[in-house]
């Protein structure tokens, strides 16, 4: 099971992940890896710290980078776990460039799935969106400390990325669960995503 986490900054994704990973190999027993984007893979901190910087100059430097980012770790992680029937568990991925770029840049869709189909990047079986109210978010990204460059962007900024995240579900509604976490405990939410997994039958 390849398996992708998306939502705006705040939206308790990172929790999600590791909490269904932790449940694959501790209760279920199943060989899983954790991981993220940008910066998943050997050295690509160094690449995550350029994007979250704010210095980029250039409008398409942050969506290079990214793309760089993606091609290096599905070449070094996910593909390597996939080919070994591993679950994959990953917090954000293509989705989420299409969503910061596309919603919140400007930048034309049509080229990225060019990008993606040639590239061959893996498909995820399940993507589930964890969303929630900008406002609401970004109280939970202030809470935790500084705000990297994208969250200082703001409620605006923001709003468009959800506005591209609830765009992208219904682009292909067999792919992706939206969970409404605005009010829900963290508990709460992940029986929830348990229970969705389990009605596709990506769980048994």
């Amino acid at each position: 099971m390849f398996i992708t986490f998306e939502g705006i900054d705040g939206s308790g994704k990172s929790t999600q992940a590791s909490l269904l990973w932790k449940w694959l190999v501790g209760e279920k027993k199943r060989k899983a890896i954790l991981t993220r984007e940008p910066g998943g893979w050997p050295g690509g901190e160094v690449l995550r710290e350029i994007v979250i910087s704010g210095r980029l100059k250039h409008e398409w430097s942050e969506a290079y980078l990214f793309m760089l980012d993606r091609a290096e770790h599905i070449a070094s992680v996910i593909q390597p776990a996939i080919d070994s029937d591993t679950d994959v568990v990953c917090e954000r991925y293509h989705d989420s460039t299409l969503a910061y770029q596309i919603w919140g840049r400007g930048l034309p869709l049509e080229i990225f799935d060019t990008l993606a189909e040639a590239s061959a990047f893996p498909v995820p079986d399940i993507t589930i969106l964890f969303d929630i109210p900008p406002e609401n978010a970004l109280k939970r990204a202030r809470s935790r400390g500084d705000l990297d460059s994208f969250e200082r962007e703001g409620i605006s900024f923001m709003t468009k990325i959800r506005e591209g995240y609830l765009a992208l579900s219904e682009r292909d509604p067999q792919r992706w669960i939206v969970i409404q976490c605005a009010e829900e405990s963290s508990e709460q939410i992940f029986e929830q995503m348990i229970s969705s997994l389990a009605s596709r039958g990506l769980i048994l």
